[in-house]
């Protein structure tokens, strides 16, 4: 019997553990909630808590508290930590579902980078974890329309959300048999938390609009 763990938070992660419940021969035998869960959203530590008692969930949302090893499967969504060399190399299978495009978005904030800089053109991706910031092969990803003129940053969050639904659904059982694209890495670019005040009015969910006069 394989056992798996899931890092992160909110919804989708929600979703990526009932995709991992349902694979053959798997169990899922930890679950890893970021620290700060958000309040708009399910939070993950009290859904598990809740629905599936017999697994393990970690409260201190440090990955460090998952022992190397111990799992064969390592699923990350929205997981808000850097995972380390000690983890990556004792893992048979270790992946991060990254709501933006890569090589080009890389790291933090990627749907508010996206439409700071007018694309037309966003993604959520599926890939294999390194010791870099998102910059392991891909495994699977889904690219969709936004549109900077009128979307907001909540929008095309909840766009990824449902995009990243089918993807986890898509790629997750076929693991064993997907070869991994290597990342072009002359084309990327990494985004940082320290680097958020450049967002602008695209920081927040949405713009803060004019007043009328």
């Amino acid at each position: 019997m394989r056992r798996a763990a899931v890092l992160g938070k909110g919804s989708l992660a929600v979703h990526a553990c009932e995709v991992v419940r349902a694979l053959p021969d798997t169990v899922l035998d930890t679950v890893v909630p970021n620290s700060d869960e958000p309040m708009w959203d399910i939070r993950l530590s009290d859904y598990v808590a809740d629905h599936w008692p017999g697994t393990r969930v970690v409260r201190s949302g440090d990955w460090r508290d998952l022992e190397p090893g111990h799992c064969d499967l390592v699923v990350s969504v929205l997981y808000d930590r850097i995972i380390g060399p000690e983890l990556i190399n004792a893992t048979r299978q270790i992946v991060n579902c990254h709501p933006g495009p890569l090589p080009e978005y890389r790291g933090a904030n990627p749907v508010n980078w996206g439409l700071l800089n007018g694309e037309h053109r966003h993604g959520i991706t599926i890939h294999a974890i390194d010791t870099g910031i998102d910059s392991g092969p891909i495994l699977g990803e889904a690219h969709f329309s936004i549109w900077p003129e009128v979307d907001e940053v909540r929008d095309v969050w909840n766009r990824a959300m449902e995009h990243g639904r089918l993807l986890i659904t898509d790629t997750l059982p076929r693991l064993d048999l997907i070869s991994p694209r290597p990342q072009d890495h002359d084309r990327a670019v990494t985004h940082y938390r320290r680097d958020s005040h450049l967002l602008g009015d695209r920081r927040d969910w949405t713009r803060k609009l004019s007043p009328r006069p």
